[in-house]
């Protein structure tokens, strides 16, 4: 593994664990935010979901909540929500 690969591979592995979005971490860290997205998808290739997909997200332990981006909309799930509003809010955004 070349060094440039390790160094996106960590670069990676921290942007996870931060909880930002991309755009926020890539700020935070002085990185481009198109050379950072360039690196996922070199390195996570076909790992990534498809666009537009939903994939099933667990929260780790001492997480209490759950933030969501998506094309700029924000939304924060905190643990204990009740989950016909948030299907009521899913399916409004899938209208706009």
């Amino acid at each position: 593994m070349s060094t440039l690969t390790q160094e996106w591979t960590e670069k990676l592995a921290a942007w996870r664990s931060s909880g930002s979005s991309i755009a926020a971490w890539c700020r935070q860290n002085g990185e481009g935010y198109h050379r950072f997205l360039y690196w996922r998808r070199r390195l996570e290739g076909s790992q990534s979901a498809p666009s537009g997909r939903f994939v099933e997200l667990t929260l780790g332990p001492g997480r209490s909540a759950l933030r969501l981006e998506c094309n700029g909309v924000y939304l924060h799930v905190d643990y204990g929500f009740d989950p016909g509003l948030l299907s009521d809010i899913l399916s409004l955004l899938k209208k706009v």
